[in-house]
């Protein structure tokens, strides 16, 4: 059984992302539609489907670290912060952005939420990831037959 770990993170979260996109109940909102993500960044994201992407990546954190909370989340999506002549200094991602992603993916049923020690995946997630990441790894095979062996 393939599971998120065998595959490449990025190819999976794309495709995550893909899928990400035909949920109702997964949508960018409006307040965050002009938000920058993080206090390190100056601009909002360019691309279109930023909050797909974002979605699909917290999703996969939540099934590799089995528990997560937003505080964590945020300060995984964090950076270094320009502070003029001072030393750069790590700062946290937008916790908003973190929690209203997990909201969603609660109402998706993919995660659900463990009083006083953030979230967790449920199976209904842990399956939607297995079998995102067994169509990765098939596409990764058809395009590199020399993988199988392996």
């Amino acid at each position: 059984m393939t599971t998120p770990y065998d595959v490449p993170a990025k190819d999976l979260i794309d495709e995550l992302s893909k899928k990400l996109q035909k949920e109702k109940e997964i949508f960018l909102p409006e307040e965050n539609r002009y938000a920058r993500t993080s206090v390190t960044n100056e601009n909002p994201p360019i691309e279109k489907d930023w909050w797909y992407t974002r979605c699909a990546s917290i999703l996969r954190k939540v099934y590799i670290n089995n528990q997560i909370g937003v505080e964590r989340l945020a300060s995984e999506y964090g950076g270094k912060r320009d502070r003029g002549s001072k030393p750069y200094r790590a700062m946290g991602g937008s916790g908003t952005i973190a929690r209203r992603a997990l909201q969603q993916l609660e109402k998706a049923g993919l995660i659900t939420k463990i009083k006083g020690k953030g979230r967790s995946i449920t199976p209904k997630g842990r399956s939607f990831l297995d079998n995102t990441a067994s169509e990765v790894m098939q596409k990764i095979e058809t395009q590199y037959p020399g993988l199988k062996k392996y």
